[in-house]
């Protein structure tokens, strides 16, 4: 039944998009990926370049991850980055 209702009657699962943004609706979406792709990378360069700043280990697998989860990985990295300074201070503090 169903079927036949979507066979008889010109749908598309995109009509919707076209309705709101028009024929250019292309242009929407390779703007919104460069975004993100430069967003994505920004991010990831201020992770690795703070990473090394603070003289943290696996500063090459926090670009990685802001590269991957984006604006999620950035708050990552600022909630974790304060216990590594905590960590490099208590051994500091030991070798004195």
């Amino acid at each position: 039944m169903i079927l036949t209702v979507l066979q008889t009657y010109d749908y598309h699962m995109m009509d919707w998009y076209f309705n709101v943004f028009g024929p250019y609706g292309w242009i929407f979406m390779i703007v919104g990926t460069i975004t993100y792709i430069a967003l994505s990378v920004l991010i990831a360069y201020y992770l690795h370049k703070d990473a090394l700043r603070r003289e943290i280990k696996n500063s090459e697998l926090w670009l990685l991850i802001g590269l991957i989860l984006n604006l999620l990985g950035l708050v990552m990295y600022l909630l974790v980055r304060n216990s590594y300074n905590q960590e490099t201070e208590s051994k500091n503090t030991e070798r004195n």
